[in-house]
Formats: C-alpha cells, sequence, structure tokens
C-alpha cells in the first residue's frame, strides 16, 4: 500500500482520511485480483500464443496448463516467479477448485435468502432504473438499498417503512431497515420519511455497531467513505442526547 505514495500526493491534513479510502478499496481489489489475473492469464495466452481474441466471458470458462500459464506471467509478477508458479499450481489443482466451491456454496447456504435483485448495478444505476419505470419518481439511497432486496428496478416495487419482514428477499434487511429508521426518527423526528433521504453514514455506524470486516452495516456501496466519520471519532463526540453505539449482531442473532 505504501507504494501508492510513489505515485500519488495526498492533499494535506487528509493523511488519515486517504489511508482509509486506500484500505477500504484494497479489502476488495487484492481478493480480486486472484480471480481476474487468471482470466487475463488465458486472454494474453491465447493473443501472443495463438493470435486469436477470447474475451472474458469465454475466459472464464477456459482452463490453461501450469506450463501455458507460466508462459504469461503479469508484469507486476514478472520477476516473482515462485508466487507466479504457485498461482499456477493452485488454478490447475483439482482439489483446489472443489474447496473453493464448495466454502462458497457454505456460504450461500447461510444465507437467509437471496443477497439482492441489483445484478450487477450500482445502486447510481438502480435509482435511475427504478426512476424510469416509475414515471420519474424521485429515488434516494436509502430508498434502492430497501428496494434492490424487494425487486428488480423494474418490477412493480415501492418503499414502504411498515412492511413486513415478508416484503424482502431476505429477513435480515428488514431487521436493519426497521433498526435504522427507528434511530433516524429518534435524531430527526418522528416525521421523518426514510424513503425521502439519503444514508446518514454515522448512523449507520452507531446502529451498526460500525464497520466490521471492512464493511458498513447496511448501504455499504452507497457511504462515502472519505465523509464517513470512525467509530473512535464518533465516541469523542457522542452526547447523552445521541443514539447509542449497538454492538453489531450476528446474522444467527437477528
Amino acid at each position: 500500500m505504501m507504494e501508492l505514495w510513489d505515485f500519488f500526493r495526498c492533499e494535506p491534513g487528509m493523511e488519515e482520511v486517504a489511508a482509509r479510502v486506500v484500505n477500504k478499496v484494497c479489502q476488495k481489489l487484492v481478493p480480486d485480483m486472484w480471480y481476474e489475473t487468471r482470466i487475463q492469464a488465458v486472454i494474453t495466452y491465447h493473443a501472443q500464443v495463438h493470435k486469436m481474441t477470447v474475451n472474458k466471458t469465454q475466459a472464464r470458462t477456459m482452463q490453461l496448463t501450469r506450463e501455458q500459464y507460466l508462459l504469461v506471467p503479469p508484469s507486476w509478477l514478472a520477476t516473482h516467479h515462485a508466487t507466479w508458479d504457485f498461482m499456477a499450481r493452485r488454478w490447475c489443482d483439482p482439489e483446489w477448485w472443489e474447496q473453493t466451491h464448495k466454502a462458497a456454496r457454505e456460504r450461500r447456504l447461510k444465507m437467509a435468502g437471496p443477497a439482492h435483485h441489483q445484478g450487477s448495478q450500482s445502486v447510481n444505476q438502480y435509482v435511475k432504473k427504478w426512476s424510469a419505470a416509475h414515471g420519474g419518481q424521485p429515488c434516494g439511497r436509502f430508498k434502492a438499498f430497501a428496494l434492490a432486496h424487494k425487486g428488480k428496478a423494474e418490477s412493480a416495487v415501492d418503499f414502504n417503512p411498515e412492511d413486513p419482514p415478508s416484503a424482502y428477499s431476505n429477513a435480515t434487511v428488514h431487521s436493519r431497515i426497521s433498526q435504522y429508521t427507528a434511530a433516524a426518527r429518534q435524531v430527526h423526528g418522528e416525521d421523518w420519511d426514510p424513503s425521502t433521504h439519503d444514508l446518514d453514514g454515522e448512523l449507520v455506524m452507531r446502529v451498526g455497531g460500525g464497520k466490521k470486516h471492512g464493511r458498513y452495516w447496511i448501504g455499504d456501496n452507497t457511504l462515502d467513505t472519505a465523509s464517513t466519520p470512525t467509530l473512535s471519532q464518533i465516541r469523542a463526540r457522542s452526547t447523552d442526547s445521541a443514539p447509542p453505539i449497538r454492538p453489531r449482531l450476528t446474522a444467527t442473532q437477528i
């Protein structure tokens, strides 16, 4: 991570915020590198050796031999032969693939329902699609978070804070929405309408007990990491009238 600052400069006084943002991004990019690097190796091998174009969709279902992988190391591993060989051996090991698929299946089985109906769209894209499909109605990010756990943007879904758990694809989402709404009304008043406001990062931190495993308790991809205070910052400025910082429950406790 420190090598990043060889190429970029941080605005004075923003070092702590910048470090948090970089750390957040790396938590996703580093695991993704393992997946994306294999696909790129397949594409590069076919381009260099067979002089043919292979797109990412095709490459995902294609395999190379260990020797073929070793011919096309990425530039950032060109001098780390042992590391590239280790990765190639893993990709060619049927037992490793089986363990990987088994772990993924077990994670999916632990879910109470589908994660969401958002697909590969960003929240902003979901907002635009839902608004276009519903006569131009406004849609805040909190509302979009709730709707994405009800149905696709083009479907006949709308948000009502009084909806029961069965309205959502995952019952834990209803619990989070209800707790966040209650905390927001404690701060902004009983007339506060969650459907017309974006998520409050500090409230999410308070109700969700901070960030766990690098993720926010609700609306993880909709919050601005740079402007959302850390739990220690929130504790330092908390008053008796502020919503308490709650311990985060696990999925089995909700």
